[in-house]
């Protein structure tokens, strides 16, 4: 029974990919968002890979892919849907802002309540995936039983707070995104 329940609902999604609401049905987010200029999504998609790869450099967040979560995504598009496109063209903007972002980072941004609230509002963007801070991990050395020394956890923990300063400073200049 749960078996054909999920298969009529797998080709229910089919039929209705990327066409919106059906008729009398109020529409979804993605039905009232615009149609982004041709050109500037053909420029955004073209530009993804490198975007991708300047957000990834910042060595700040896991960056996995384009927001899978977002309004009006429906896995059935089988190429660049109206919400994709409008996704990575505010991707570039993300890129810009968090570049800039990053040279200032907030101070005392550590705690892990403040990182995961962090996390969960880059992800509430609905642009990337987020998968969350990424953690220095203190390298063990032969002086210390090969174990990490006490220098090297405070040294590991630096750079975390670092990082979660400069995740709190994007957070803060994506807010308008």
């Amino acid at each position: 029974m749960e078996l054909r329940v999920a298969l009529v609902a797998g080709a229910v999604g089919t039929l209705a990919g990327c066409a919106g609401a059906a008729a009398g049905s109020p529409p979804s987010q993605a039905d009232t968002e615009a149609e982004p200029d041709p050109e500037a999504a053909k420029a955004a998609f073209l530009a993804s890979n490198e975007n991708f790869a300047r957000l990834r450099a910042l060595e700040v967040v896991d960056v996995r892919s384009l927001a899978q979560d977002m309004p009006g995504h429906t896995p059935s598009c089988y190429s660049s849907c109206k919400h994709e496109r409008n996704a990575m063209i505010r991707l570039d903007k993300l890129v810009d802002v968090a570049e800039a972002a990053v040279k200032s980072p907030v101070p005392n941004a550590c705690d892990d309540a403040t990182i995961d609230k962090n996390v969960a509002a880059l992800n509430a963007l609905h642009i990337v995936q987020v998968g969350g801070l990424i953690k220095e991990v203190p390298k063990n050395n032969a002086s210390c039983y090969n174990r990490p020394c006490e220098a090297d956890l405070q040294a590991a923990k630096a750079v975390t707070c670092e990082r979660a300063g400069k995740l709190a400073s994007i957070v803060n200049a994506t807010k308008d995104l």
